[in-house]
Formats: C-alpha cells, structure tokens, sequence
C-alpha cells in the first residue's frame, strides 16, 4: 500500500527525472532512496521508472500510476473542502497552518488564549513548508497561516503581527568576548538550512546586506539539528528570536543579536472573513514572542 511518505518519494523522483537529484532533495543518500524505491517497485509488482534512460522516465505501468495517484489527491482534496466547508458553517471550526518550528514552539504556547477568546472554538493545526502554504490557502485547505516571511501573492491578504529578531548563536568556547560581528567568526563552519527554508532566505538577506559570505557551510535538515551541532562545539548557526527561550542553550552559547528587520511573523489568508479573527491571533502571537528574552 502506497503511503504519504512513499507517493512522496515517488513523486519527487518523477519532479526531478533523476534519482541523485532527488536523493538530495529529500535529505537522503542515494543509496537508500535507491532502495526504498525498489521496495516500492517490488510491493506493487511493477517497474515505475525506466533507469535505462536519463533523465529517468516513467513506464507505461508508471504512467498509470500517476494517473491514480493524482485522480486520489484531486478527490482527497474535495473531500476535505466539503467535509471543511460544512463545518466552517457554524464559524466554529478554523483550521491553521504554521511552519514546522513554529507548530512545535509557538501554536502550543498559543492554543490556550485562543480558547479563552472562543471556548466554542474547534481548531486544526497542520504543518507545511514555506514552498506548499499558498496553495493550501488558495485549495481551500487552510484558513489561515503563520509564517515569518512577507507574501507577494495578489489573491492572499496579511496581518502584520511583530519583527521576529534573528540572532547568530555561537558556542561559549568560541565566543570572543567583545567580538560581535559576523566577520570574527568567518572561519568557523556555518551550519544552515536548506536554501527553500524560510530561515536561510532571512539568513541570505543577512549575508547581503554585511557584505559577508563564509568559507564553510553545511546544509542541516532542521533548526535543532544545527542547534545540537552548534552546542558540540562544531560551529555557529541563526536563530529566530521566538525559538530562543525552548532550546535551552543559553549555558552553553552566546547570543548576538543581528540588527535589522529580516523577518516579520505575519498571519496569511484568503478569505476577507478571516480578517478579524487573523488580527486578535496576531495580537497573541506578538503579546508571546514579545516576553521571550534570553536569560
């Protein structure tokens, strides 16, 4: 049976007609992908890819495959837009999205004010990445965001709710007391994400606009994984203000604060309708972040 994580992986070997392009997309070596497509392949009994061919092409049984699986998501996604619209219909039902450290560090710590505000009120919390959000808005999916980038898109609107401050964390034993800027540490490694994550954009921005660009960098998968390397010792990595206060390091690094607005939560959605409610989530969220302080 063809689960989330393997139409997933299948899905982006078709994007990206190359098994080492996908290895690298999806955080893995290529040798295990290799085989976890071939354990796909031999629990449905047939050859999806033609690996004679480069780039990678679908066979003739791949094909239909596809066919399914993209009828599946189409009837998957009506499914849910009815089963959401009818229980939108009492104004009782709100479903948010958020990015993935911000549904592990901030929705918790907000949940509960949101039901104080509306005891009636029925929430759904998912996780995307900064790729995958407007579409959600836009399918219906989602009836609101939470993200920490501003928003180009026409058929979205925003609510503003506060700066989230990026600071450069730094291990104790290679802090130099004094030495604040970015170019004190240039031969240290930088560990950061993936240029798609929402942090490493901001991060970029930083780069550019101080003139500054490291000799070394190493890609993580996630915040805490270049936080826990950041903690041995191996290097420095960034930060988001509002994640400060969960990752219990302050006895272990040195916190600068990096001047300038390079990141703004803001609450995104489509439907007018949502304008008040996304306005009092803002004002919660801002009355959050804005009491974490490094201590």
């Amino acid at each position: 049976m063809l689960d989330n994580k393997k139409i997933e992986i299948l899905k982006t070997i078709r994007e990206c007609k190359s098994i080492s392009m996908a290895s690298k997309k999806l955080f893995t070596a290529q040798p295990n992908l290799s085989r976890s497509l071939k354990n796909i392949e031999n629990e449905i009994g047939f050859i999806i890819f033609d690996r004679s061919k480069s780039p990678l092409i679908l066979t003739k049984e791949g094909k239909l495959l596809f066919d399914y699986i993209d009828k599946f998501e189409t009837l998957e996604k009506e499914m849910y837009k009815k089963i959401n619209e009818s229980k939108s219909s009492n104004n009782s039902y709100i479903r948010i999205g958020s990015l993935a450290f911000m549904s592990q560090y901030i929705i918790p710590n907000i949940v509960p004010k949101l039901i104080e505000l509306y005891p009636n009120l029925e929430l759904s919390l998912t996780k995307y990445d900064s790729s995958s959000f407007e579409e959600a808005l836009l399918n219906d999916e989602i009836d609101l965001f939470i993200t920490n980038r501003n928003i180009n898109n026409k058929n979205l609107h925003s609510v503003y709710a506060l700066n989230d401050n990026i600071y450069f964390m730094v291990p104790k034993s290679i802090y130099k007391s004094g030495k604040n800027s970015l170019f004190d540490y240039s031969k240290e490694t930088f560990f950061l994400l993936n240029t798609e994550k929402n942090l490493r954009k901001s991060v970029d921005d930083i780069f550019k606009s101080y003139d500054f660009y490291p000799s070394k960098i190493k890609i993580t998968s996630s915040i805490m994984n270049s936080v826990s390397l950041v903690r041995a010792n191996k290097g420095v990595t960034f930060i988001y203000e509002s994640a400060l206060k969960m990752i219990n390091s302050t006895s272990y690094c040195d916190f600068v604060k990096i001047e300038g607005d390079f990141s703004a939560i803001t609450i995104v959605y489509k439907n007018p309708e949502m304008e008040e409610f996304a306005h009092k989530l803002s004002t919660i969220i801002k009355d959050y972040v804005s009491k974490k302080v490094i201590v």
